[in-house]
């Protein structure tokens, strides 16, 4: 009889006890990531009309006939290696559009996978011919794509924690332009290196394109 009655005595006690919830720790340890932004991208994120490159190629200025196999990390060492981004259009999503070049430079912290950065951030952007970009086993160093426009005013320093409009412009590709449309250039740099993986997981990292309304369309 005693140990029923101790037993009574404790369920009793624990029924009557309050409870405390334990801690969401999906609430208390999640960290809301704020990715950088521009005028075309508000949010940081990419708007669901952007185009993600199709192809990263490097080239070497030291290993001039060398044909790398393409990539999903990008390498741009001072005076020696750039990587050239193809980006395919269709011309009909392109119609009254501007055509906004972007790269998307979030910090460590923001970025999906770790990256490499040294030096002050001075690039180059190359433009190649529209309609034409890298190709795999046959582009090098001394066999680019033909030359094309190069953004006019691209950004003096790229660094971590920014995301940068390097040209925007009318897209200008006439609607009955059969299949893709490439568009394509290089990044280099004589006094930076940086390595990354282009990527959209967490905060978009890269080169993106973004099409917007033209306000001048007829």
């Amino acid at each position: 009889m005693k140990i029923l009655a101790f037993f009574s005595t404790l369920l009793a006690t624990t029924l009557a006890a309050p409870t405390t919830p334990a801690p969401n720790n999906s609430l208390t340890t999640r960290t809301l990531v704020k990715c950088p932004a521009n005028s075309v991208q508000p949010s940081g994120k990419l708007p669901p009309n952007s185009v993600s490159p199709s192809l990263l190629l490097r080239i070497s200025a030291k290993r001039p006939d060398k044909a790398f196999h393409s990539s999903s990390w990008a390498k741009i060492t001072p005076n020696d290696y750039c990587t050239i981004f193809n980006l395919d259009l269709n011309p009909a999503a392109t119609q009254g559009k501007i055509c906004n070049l972007v790269f998307d430079f979030p910090s460590k912290l923001q970025a999906s996978f770790p990256y490499t950065f040294h030096g002050p951030g001075h690039f180059t952007f190359t433009g190649y011919a529209i309609g034409v970009g890298a190709e795999e086993g046959v582009t090098t160093w001394n066999n680019q794509p033909a030359p094309g426009p190069s953004p006019p005013n691209p950004p003096p320093v790229m660094k971590p924690g920014h995301s940068y409009i390097v040209n925007s412009a009318p897209c200008g590709i006439p609607a009955e332009t059969p299949g893709l449309v490439t568009v394509s250039g290089s990044l280099c740099s004589k006094d930076t290196t940086f390595e990354f993986k282009q990527c959209e997981a967490k905060c978009p990292l890269g080169f993106y394109v973004v099409l917007t309304d033209d306000p001048n369309a007829g």
